[in-house]
């Protein structure tokens, strides 16, 4: 094993993913309240969220393609949307910390893996912009030189459950499956990258398996036993 993929909520930032996304959804909304109705808003959100995670084919970014449908009909240009995102980012995007705290075991997991010189990347679904990636990882004690590379919109050309997105991060990473370990809490997202020979661990603390799957990770354990694991390697 020479690299390993971390998802980042619910794996390396632990957090109540319902009062998170209410938080953060109610302030973006907040911020875009001058230019924009809130249901309109967020309709164009969600279906612009969608447009990403069903990006495939390399031929845009997630980011472009985000832009290309948020901004479809809106009497707003993309200037003025960057713009907006970029101030919500910086300024009330914290409010949603709230609903995070850290998690010892695997701040002391990334740091033993780091002694050991892995090399590490977040793997987190990159559906937000790099600073609302980067302030998450400050949330969860950890620090972006912790890291030889993290995902985010800009990026990326695919998302999580698509296999593409692992492929572009392994070629980013030019990482080999078989010498390859996936870390997540999602058993849809996180273990389709056990698709492409990449081992998995399915970690139990706050465990998402909406689909109901059944769930064939290569280990399984909450965070305590993925750091007795981690000191093994």
């Amino acid at each position: 094993m020479k690299t390993i993929l971390f998802d980042l909520d619910g794996t390396l930032l632990p957090m109540n993913l319902e009062v998170f996304m209410k938080l953060y959804i109610d302030a973006l909304t907040e911020r875009f309240s001058p230019y924009l109705a809130p249901e309109i808003f967020r309709d164009k959100l969600w279906a612009a969220t969608q447009s990403m995670i069903q990006n495939t084919g390399r031929k845009k970014t997630n980011k472009n393609v985000f832009l290309d449908v948020f901004l479809m009909d809106l009497p707003m240009d993309q200037e003025l949307a960057m713009s907006t995102f970029k101030l919500f980012y910086e300024n009330e995007f914290n409010v949603a910390r709230r609903s995070t705290w850290q998690d010892p075991n695997m701040i002391e997991s990334v740091r033993i893996l780091k002694e050991k010189e892995y090399q590490l990347a977040i793997a987190t679904n990159p559906l937000f912009p790099r600073e609302a990636v980067l302030q998450r990882v400050k949330w969860a004690g950890l620090k972006m030189e912790d890291f030889q590379f993290i995902t985010s919109f800009e990026l990326m050309h695919a998302a999580k459950p698509n296999t593409e997105y692992y492929e572009e991060l392994l070629e980013y990473l030019d990482a080999s499956p078989d010498e390859t370990m996936m870390i997540g809490n999602d058993a849809l997202e996180d273990l389709a990258a056990g698709n492409l020979g990449i081992k998995t661990y399915l970690l139990t603390d706050h465990l998402i398996n909406k689909e109901r799957q059944r769930i064939d990770p290569d280990h399984i354990g909450n965070s305590f036993e993925f750091l007795e694991l981690m000191k093994t390697l």
